[in-house]
Parts: C-alpha cells; sequence; structure tokens
C-alpha cells in the first residue's frame, strides 16, 4: 500500500513538473530577454526569475488581447521590471507626521471651481516640469515627487525653473528610510527648515543611501509648510488647476502599472487605504480622452522608457483609484 502511494505521489509530482515546465517562456525568449536588459543571474536564481516573467508576459499578452478587442483602455509591455519580485521589495515607512495644513489652503485670485474648468491642464507646457529621472534600485520615490513638487511651485513663484537634487534629500531626511522608502511630508518639512539643494550642486543621483553632505545656502525660496487635501478627486482636480502640481501615492504592486505603456490605466483590484499606499509620484495635470474617458497625468520616476515617456495617464473619477486621491499633497510658500 505504501509504495502504492510513493509512485501515486511520484506520478503527482511529475505533472506539476510538466505543468511548470510548460508555462515556462522559452529559452531563446528568456535569452533575448535578459540581453535586452542586461540581466544576469548565478544559475540557483535564474529559474526563479524565468518564472516569474513567463508569468508577467501572460498577462501582459492575455491585456494586450483584450487592448485589441477594446475590453481595456492600456496597453502594456515587458520590460526591466518583468522578472523581479515586487511584493517583497516595500519596508514599512516611518510614521507620517502630523502636523500640516489641512483642507485646500488659501485660493489664489481668480480660483475656478470644478464646473468652471474645461479641458484639463498640463504644466508641463508651462516649462516647470523637469525631464522625468530613474529612481533605479531604491525606493526614493518620495525623494523624486518631493524635488519634482518642489521645482514646480519655485519655478511658478519665481519664473525661473531649476531642477531640484532627490539625492540630497535621500541622503539628509533623517525622518525618512532613504532606500527604504519615506513620506513626502517629512521631505518637505526639511527643506523648510534646511533648504534644498539643485540637481547640479550635490552630488550625482546614485541609487543608495550615503552621508549627508550638504551645506545650507541663503537665498533661497523655501517652502513654509505643506498642505494635505481631502480625498475628493474634484477638489483635488481644483488645486492641480488653479495651484499647481501635487503629490500622490498609490497601491501600485501590480503588473498593470509596472508594464504600463500606454493608454488610461485602470487596475480594479487595487485599493485606496492608505496603508497600501507605497509609490509616491507628481501628479502635473489632469484631461479627458477623445473617447470621454477622464484621467490624470502623472509623472513617474522609472526613466523616460516606462510608460508614456516616463507619464502615466490614470483613470480619473473611477472611485479614487488606486488611491490617487487618498494623500494629495502640496508646498505652501
Amino acid at each position: 500500500m505504501g509504495s502504492l502511494r510513493v509512485v501515486a505521489f511520484s506520478a503527482l509530482f511529475l505533472l506539476l513538473l510538466v505543468d511548470l515546465e510548460a508555462a515556462l517562456i522559452g529559452e531563446k525568449q528568456w535569452t533575448t530577454y535578459k540581453r535586452q536588459f542586461n540581466k544576469t543571474y548565478a544559475p540557483e536564481h535564474d529559474y526563479y526569475h524565468r518564472w516569474i516573467f513567463s508569468a508577467v508576459d501572460k498577462l501582459v499578452r492575455k491585456n494586450n488581447i483584450e487592448y485589441a478587442q477594446g475590453k481595456v483602455a492600456y496597453f502594456l509591455k515587458v520590460n526591466e521590471y518583468s522578472d523581479t519580485d515586487r511584493s517583497a521589495v516595500y519596508a514599512n515607512p516611518p510614521s507620517m507626521p502630523a502636523e500640516s495644513i489641512q483642507g485646500t489652503g488659501s485660493k489664489p485670485a481668480n480660483y475656478k471651481y470644478y464646473h468652471e474648468i474645461q479641458g484639463g491642464i498640463d504644466w508641463r507646457e508651462s516649462g516647470f516640469v523637469s525631464p522625468v529621472r530613474h529612481q533605479g534600485e531604491c525606493n526614493s520615490c518620495w525623494a523624486f515627487s518631493t524635488a519634482g513638487l518642489l521645482e514646480t511651485h519655485m519655478a511658478k513663484k519665481t519664473g525661473r525653473r531649476v531642477a531640484m537634487s532627490p539625492k540630497h534629500l535621500l541622503d539628509c531626511v533623517e525622518k525618512n528610510g532613504g532606500c527604504d522608502g519615506g513620506w513626502v511630508s517629512h521631505a518637505i518639512n526639511y527643506t523648510r527648515d534646511n533648504g534644498i539643494s539643485s540637481w547640479e550642486s550635490y552630488s550625482p543621483y546614485k541609487p543608495q543611501n550615503d552621508v549627508c553632505v550638504y551645506n545650507p545656502r541663503g537665498n533661497q525660496v523655501l517652502p513654509r509648510g505643506y498642505v494635505i487635501l481631502e480625498p475628493n478627486e474634484k477638489k483635488m482636480a481644483e488645486v492641480v488647476y488653479n495651484i499647481g502640481p501635487v503629490t500622490v501615492s498609490l497601491d501600485h504592486l501590480y503588473t498593470e502599472f509596472y508594464e504600463y505603456s500606454r493608454g488610461i490605466l485602470s487596475i480594479p483590484d487595487c485599493r485606496n487605504g492608505k496603508g497600501f499606499l507605497k509609490h509616491s509620484m507628481l501628479v502635473v495635470g489632469f484631461g479627458t480622452d477623445p473617447e470621454g474617458r477622464d484621467y490624470w497625468l502623472i509623472k513617474n520616476s522609472f526613466g523616460e522608457k516606462w510608460g508614456e515617456n516616463g507619464y502615466v495617464r490614470l483613470a480619473r473619477n473611477a472611485g479614487n483609484m488606486c488611491g490617487v486621491a487618498s494623500l494629495p499633497q502640496y508646498p505652501v510658500f
């Protein structure tokens, strides 16, 4: 009886191995992918990454069939992230600071309310938005979104755009976790008290934690705090239109996000609770496509080869998609 059980178990195990092997992409495709994105793995790790890539590739193909059929509004493409495990890389960030200006802050003259806004806005057209950067293998999205936020609002105030240094924030904001993540709120408070270096004046960006080497300089336009908006997409659109870009945090650990290539992204399974928001980005505008679909225009820090030249259009007025309106922030000067 025992031998029969062993035989049955062995047969089942072999069937599982056959199914698993059948699910893997071919050796030629795997080799081509690794060569394209300069990937090398020790033999004991190669199979694991190939298995991840195989599952992602299958989902990408399935999505793009649905895109061609008009069932989804976004197209996916395999990229440098397609063989990586996203679930284990985000440590718990430090606690968020309590002090902030709540609501929408003071309204500028000629403030337009949501029903008065026609066609949306794209702050890139103002010349105040710097080029898309790449954070590399470091959870420094908070530093990139903060630097992008401050440089756009400083440029709006002074009429001159100066690219700000996420590396300065990464090294020097002690209340954040460096490459283990952090909050925009802590970073803005740091710049309030210490200032921020330009991209050119601080050490070149490296995706790692280094010793802070900042020497404060005077004559900077510095924020005196920040505003956290109410979780309301229409109020958020008013602020983006009238005041300027805002940082947001998303629940983003999905193939649809990482392999996003173009179109208006919508992830039905993503969540909007603050505990799920792991990735900080910069909303630089919003609009509506020719098919009548509303979207947020969001700058990422995955480089220009990701998405639409480094940007994603995320579904707007779609039930706070992925938490886009759960934690919007902007600086007050």
